[in-house]
């Protein structure tokens, strides 16, 4: 086995797994610290040195590079490789890998750099099918059709009889299940009369449903300025004036998706698989955070979203270009990913070890404890957290064993270096809300000085609970106590003259 020894911090043991978020996010649920870097040290070594030598070579952040090269590994794998995650649960390899980057900041060289060899692979594909396959077909196609319109051809001849009566019951039977055997032949051939699709850009909801139908479903929408998607996505240039993110939902968990069209026979997709790799200007984040019903309905959850920071920058005289022996290596990965997976029928499966899987539950667990306290107000957004670091573990894997990724179990290393780079991605998801977060704090908070202004004497933790500013009193309780401790209240222990618990009665603070 390949032994990795990544840099920085390290990456935890499962022992202390569940404690890698909350060590890097600060507990008061407030993103302070600087960005960290992209930890390219965790991906496998022919994708790492591919990220590494883009970010020197397009003077870019390693954000960008990382971004873009974990998402062409997602993509080139699809829903040939999965690991069980649990019992009777399996987790697919696709990442919704979503990066910001000023114009002319490099964010399309780096993208084309990192797309190239799905990009060929997908072209070679489509002219070795135009050579090979299509003339084949089409001539399929034109026979059956003409002995159809000759079978059609006797039943107008009035099938022989002379009396102009039309064909006997019996000849007209045999007519109609010759038709029907050729107009089923002639269905299976136009089924294969579509060109091989891997990847869509700038489509709509239903066209890529249609495309995932014929296309085993499973596709990769990559795109270097996504702009376009994300106003589709918004729905608008949808008639019905509202988002569009149903297929998007069902192609990330591999769930039944039914779509129904006025004019067309519905689409019925058993298990779509989409990964998406999509950069945009930092403004398209804002935008795509603003509309509250991709929040409520899971999309944005299941996004993996950064800030790349990437800046425009000057020409560089004598700058170095990608070694060739790096190109090489990683042209071969990827390659490889596409034959061995993406190309396959059935999906292979991972079995992790039991240290891996100790590792992942303790992440996961450690999560489910932050979302009862300072995550509370984003528990939506960490439920997602383990889940990546799942999914990110299939594509470190099937990168590191691209032809036979189910001889060999997930071990606890590869794990370990998942589980930072979901952290790492939660940390930019957490930054990127701290905004949005820090206003509804305010807004919050502000409603207990409110509360506090019609009750000078003082207000009680079962006051918010009634007052629906808490969901329940313990939420009321832990509020009361922060804004006490940071000054805001001042608290002081009652118990009723007659006997009876000790209640907390909180006053505004003097300035």
């Amino acid at each position: 086995m390949k032994t990795y020894k990544p840099g920085g911090a390290g990456a935890a043991t499962p022992a202390h797994a569940a404690t890698n978020v909350k060590h890097k996010i600060h507990n008061s649920g407030e993103y302070s610290q600087q960005a960290k870097p992209f930890p390219i040290h965790c991906l496998p070594p022919s994708v790492a040195a591919m990220a590494r030598a883009i970010a020197e070579t397009e003077r870019t952040p390693a954000s960008l590079a990382g971004c873009c090269t974990l998402g062409i590994v997602s993509a080139s794998i699809g829903a040939g490789v999965r690991v069980r995650s649990g019992p009777d649960r399996f987790t697919r390899g696709n990442l919704n890998i979503v990066g910001s980057a000023e114009s002319g900041s490099g964010k399309s060289e780096t993208f084309r750099h990192s797309s190239h060899p799905f990009h060929e692979f997908e072209r070679e594909l489509v002219e070795a099918w135009r050579k090979s396959t299509l003339p084949g077909l089409q001539t399929e196609k034109d026979m059956i059709e003409a002995e159809i319109a000759a079978e059609i051809a006797k039943v107008r001849k009035n099938g022989g009889r002379k009396d102009g009566k039309g064909p006997d019951a019996s000849t007209r039977d045999e007519i109609k299940a010759r038709l029907e055997k050729k107009k089923a032949d002639l269905a299976a051939v136009e089924a294969q009369l579509h060109a091989p699709v891997l990847s869509v850009e700038d489509v709509t909801s239903e066209r890529l449903a249609s495309l995932l139908a014929v296309r085993d479903e499973t596709l990769a929408s990559l795109s270097a300025d996504a702009g376009g998607i994300v106003n589709n996505l918004l729905g608008r240039y949808s008639k019905l004036d509202r988002t569009d993110e149903g297929i998007y939902l069902k192609a990330y968990s591999g769930d039944f998706c039914r779509v129904d069209r006025q004019t067309r026979q519905p689409i019925l997709l058993q298990s779509p698989c989409l990964a998406i790799l999509w950069l945009v200007q930092p403004d398209k984040v804002e935008t795509l955070l603003a509309e509250r019903s991709l929040t409520d309905g899971g999309l944005i959850p299941r996004l993996l979203i950064a800030h790349t920071h990437a800046d425009p920058r000057p020409i560089i005289e004598g700058a170095t270009g990608i070694p060739a022996t790096v190109q090489a290596d990683y042209r071969q990965t990827i390659r490889a990913l596409l034959e061995n997976y993406r190309m396959a029928g059935e999906p292979l499966t991972i079995e992790p070890s039991p240290q891996a899987l100790a590792a992942m539950n303790a992440h996961f667990n450690g999560i489910v404890d932050r979302r009862k306290s300072d995550l509370k107000d984003v528990s939506t957004f960490a439920a997602r957290w383990s889940e990546q670091a799942w999914r990110i573990a299939v594509c470190l894997h099937a990168a590191e064993h691209p032809s036979a990724a189910d001889d060999h179990p997930l071990e606890v290393e590869t794990a370990e270096r998942a589980i930072e780079l979901a952290d790492w991605f939660a940390e930019q998801q957490l930054e990127i809300l701290s905004a949005g977060r820090h206003k509804a704090k305010r807004e919050t908070r502000d409603k207990v000085l409110a509360l506090l202004a019609d009750n000078p004497k003082g207000i009680r933790a079962s006051d918010l609970y009634r007052a629906r500013i808490t969901r329940h009193a313990d939420e009321a309780h832990g509020l009361l106590a922060a804004m006490e401790a940071e000054g805001e209240l001042t608290g002081r222990d009652e118990k009723p003259v007659g006997g009876g618990h000790v209640t907390r009665i909180y006053r505004k603070a003097k300035p």
